[in-house]
């Protein structure tokens, strides 16, 4: 019955990466009102800035997809 969603998955480092998904490659995807949308980011720095930045990214994104949902 939730009418928000959002999950992330991705390489926070410092290993793990490989060719075509370097570490700071992560994934989102959120459900605003029953309307899927996903995102493929890629963020530097240590594996907690890329965790942080991950955070802010994806809270400041379905702050935008609710604004603009009306």
């Amino acid at each position: 019955g939730a009418n928000l969603s959002i999950a992330t998955t991705g390489i926070a480092g410092p290993g793990g990466g490989v060719a075509g998904k370097p570490v700071g490659t992560v994934w989102l995807a959120s459900v605003v009102n029953h309307q899927l949308a996903s995102t493929c980011q890629h963020f530097s720095g240590t594996r907690d800035e890329v965790r942080q930045a991950t955070v802010a990214f994806a809270l400041n994104w379905l702050i935008n997809r609710i604004d603009s949902d009306g």
